[in-house]
Parts: C-alpha cells; structure tokens; sequence
C-alpha cells in the first residue's frame, strides 16, 4: 500500500492556542495548527500503513528552519511578546508525542529560503524524503513567502516523476476566528490544486487528443469528497459522479471513433451528441465545487465546434465526416486524417450517385468515377472472388451512367475530383507505408492535405 505522508512548515511566532474548525469538526484546543490538521485527518486511527515486514511506512514531517526550532519545538516556556511574561508554552515537538501518534514523526531541518540557493535546497528536502506513490497531505498554515509555491509546483513535480498523489492541502486561518467561541477556520485549499490537474488534462485532451489525464482524475474521486460537502441544487454525489462518468466515457468513445477511423460512428454523432448532452450537466457539477473548471470544461466543448448533432430527422452528418479529418489532421493522426477524408469523400459521392455506400464494390466503383471525372465502363468490371452477381448491379450501373448527365453530379465532380484524386493515391501511398514505388508521402504532402481539407470544409458551408 502506498504510504500517507503529512508535510507541514512550522514556523517562528507566538501562537495563542484556538479551535479549528471545518463542517462538523472541531480540533482539540491547540496553539499548533499542526495538532489540529492531524485530528481532522483523523491521523491517529488510520495512518498504519506497514510494508512487507510489517513496519509502519505512514510519516508525519515537520520542516523546520533554524529559528522555528528555538522557538516553537522543544521548548517548554516562552516569553508573551504583549505581556513579556514567561509563560508555559509546549512546542509542538512535545505536542505531538502526546498524541501517541502511530506512525514515525520527523524533523527536517529546512534554510530560511533567503536566497535562490536556499529555495532550492528546500525544494530538494522535501522531494528527497518522498518515496514513490506516496500519498501526501499538506499544511501550508505557516509557510512563508514562495513556500505555499513551491509546494504546489513540487507536488505536480513528484506526480510526475515518483507518482506521488496530493490528497489535503489545508490552511489554518486564525486569523479570521471567531472571537467569541475562538474558534478558527480550517481552510481545504486542494481545489486549487485540482483546478491545475483539470486544466491540465484539458490541454492534454485539447492539444494532444490525449484522455488519459482526465480519466485518471476522475478514478481519483478526488471530488467524492468535495460533492458530499457542496452539492446542493438537485443534484446528489451520484448524479453528479453519473454525469461526469458519461461526459469522459463520451469523450473517449469520440477518440476511439477518430483514432480507430470509424466512418459509421462518425456520421451518426452518436459520440457528440452524447457528448453535448452531458455538457451542461457536468458545467454544473463544477459550478457547485470548483467554480473556475466551467470555463476548463467549455474549452473543451469549444475544441468540437464544428460536428452537427443528429437527431431522427437528420440521423448521419457527412460534415462530421470531413470535420474528422480535419480534427485528426490537427492532432497530427494524418493517416487517419486521409483516410477518413477518402472515405467520407466516396461516401458523400455515393449518396449522390444513389449507388450502396456499404457495398465495397460500389464504392470502388464511384470513388473511380469521381476520380476520373466521369463514368469509366472498366470500373465497373466485377472482381468478386466468389463470382457472385450482384441483382442490382447492372441496375446501378446504368443508373450511374444515367446520373452523368446529373448537373449536381456534375458540379460535385467538377469541384471534388482533382482533390479525390490526389487524397486517394496519397491515401494508398501513406497506408502503404510509402512501399509503392515512386508514390512517396512527404511533408509537403502533410501541408498540402491540410489545404485540402480546409477547401472542401469552405465549399460545404
């Protein structure tokens, strides 16, 4: 199991002792906010966690500057600053060996961070007393200047490179108690970092075409916690998690769609329209937890403009088709890129011809015929292996003929079969791995699919 890790800084004041609070919690009376995070992540129940020889792995770490170790660890008595009265004044070191904690406290000696040389020599501190896949709770209470920084670039450092998974980062707030209980506020500051993870793997998912980060994150439940708390409107902690299980699974069936060159699925929109229904649910998921991810998850939506949704009336889009290529092509995925161009392209022609858009024959024969620029008869020479006679095949081949003279055929050959041309022979080209001859894809040829694709997206508007 992976090890719980508590990291707090602690630092050089007089601390006058108050309770901490959060919903229904209520610490112990306490100078230290160290002791009071500690209750509230109930730290003495269940931080037990042992290796393989049956040792507890589980740490609380204290880093410690010089002048917080003269002040506020070890001592028994302080001076009041107000009152310049000696009084009793446990450290926090004494502190928390009275809460008989069960896992191993340490004290990590940290620089005052004075200079560049200092910060990251703190830096280095703490990410060596991390150990892979640790799970980390963090206190940022008395963390001075750039710490409460460096701890959130560090915890996304460590995920990275030890797989290190940030669960609590706090912030005691004495200063806005309560006088009258003395009762301060225990502030839960992970959103913060859970905004960066989501914004994160929206980029990733934008840029890359890249879902694994959003999955992750919502594996995580880290927001399990957060929904329980905030969830208000008519939308309970499973309606919510409902919602944003069909958003990212929707997601992910549109990559597959792209990624896999599935033509069908493409045309239908099944995917997108799947994908705009949860929409909105999911935007107000957030809106109740995490108010800035909205606009994150807008500007994934915003990556999808352009696909049509379907409906009974309009039950396939062969915009979405070409919307496709387009979206593979800007994400770098050309060979799926051309080869949904190519077949959306046959498709397309084949609805207009009214010959079988399923049918392999039928649609070599067509993408020949746009090709060509016209009906060529040894296109239509039958090649099945089981010598089978298609009933409707002369039926559509005079069909074909007949729509020739079409002037919608004509005006779709006119604008499209240059282009056809080329996509199709760079298609074989690409799908051939280049091993035909002197049919090379090039760089130039990536450019120029992105004309391609660009022009007929103009012409179909």
């Amino acid at each position: 199991m992976a090890r719980k890790v508590f990291i707090s800084v602690l630092g050089t004041g007089y601390y006058e002792a108050c309770k901490y609070i959060k919903g229904s919690f209520c610490s112990t009376e306490t100078r230290f906010i160290q002791q009071a995070t500690l209750e509230y992540l109930k730290v003495s129940n269940n931080w037990t966690t042992k290796n393989n020889d049956g040792e507890v792995v589980d740490r609380v770490i204290i880093l410690l500057t010089d002048g917080a170790r003269k002040t506020n660890w070890s001592q028994t008595k302080r001076t009041n600053k107000i009152t310049g009265e000696e009084e009793d004044y446990l450290g926090l070191e004494q502190v928390l060996r009275n809460m008989n904690l069960p896992c191993p406290m340490e004290a990590l000696s940290i620089p005052d961070g004075k200079s560049e040389e200092e910060m990251w020599t703190i830096f280095d501190t703490v990410y060596d007393a991390l150990k892979p896949n640790d799970e980390l709770y963090f206190d940022l209470t008395h963390s001075f200047r750039y710490l409460p920084m460096l701890v959130l670039v560090l915890g996304n450092y460590a995920k990275f490179l030890k797989g290190v998974k940030v669960n609590h980062i706090s912030y005691g707030n004495y200063e806005a108690r309560n006088a009258a209980t003395n009762e301060a506020p225990l502030m839960d500051i992970l959103p913060l970092t859970m905004l960066q993870d989501w914004t994160f793997a929206a980029a990733d998912l934008i840029q890359n075409g890249n879902i694994k980060k959003l999955q992750e994150l919502k594996e995580s439940n880290a927001l399990i916690p957060l929904l329980r708390e905030k969830g208000k409107k008519n939308i309970d902690r499973r309606m919510a998690e409902g919602y944003l299980d069909g958003y990212i699974q929707s997601l992910s069936n549109f990559l597959n769609d792209m990624k896999l060159c599935q033509g069908p699925n493409i045309l239908k929109g099944e995917t997108i329209n799947k994908i705009n229904d949860c929409h909105e649910q999911v935007v107000e998921v957030f809106e109740n937890v995490i108010a800035p991810i909205p606009p994150v998850i807008n500007k994934i939506q915003d990556s999808l403009l352009g696909f049509e949704q379907t409906d009974s009336l309009n039950p396939e889009s062969l915009r979405n088709g070409y919307m496709a290529a387009k979206w593979c092509y800007d994400h770098q995925l050309y060979q799926q890129s051309i080869t949904i161009l190519d077949e959306n392209l046959t498709t397309h022609f084949c609805k207009y011809l009214g010959t079988n858009e399923f049918n392999y024959d039928h649609r070599n024969c067509s993408n020949a015929f746009l090709r060509n620029g016209g009906y060529r008869e040894e296109d239509w020479k039958k090649k099945k292996k089981d010598e089978e006679v298609d009933e409707d095949w002369e039926k559509i081949k005079e069909a074909v003929k007949d729509a020739e003279t079409y002037q919608g055929v004509q005006d779709f050959v006119s604008l499209m079969s240059i282009d056809a041309k080329w996509i199709h022979n760079k298609r074989n080209s690409y799908n051939h791995a280049s091993m035909t001859n002197d049919k090379l894809f090039t760089a130039e040829d990536v450019k120029i699919l992105g004309g391609k694709i660009q022009r007929i997206l103009t012409i179909l508007r």
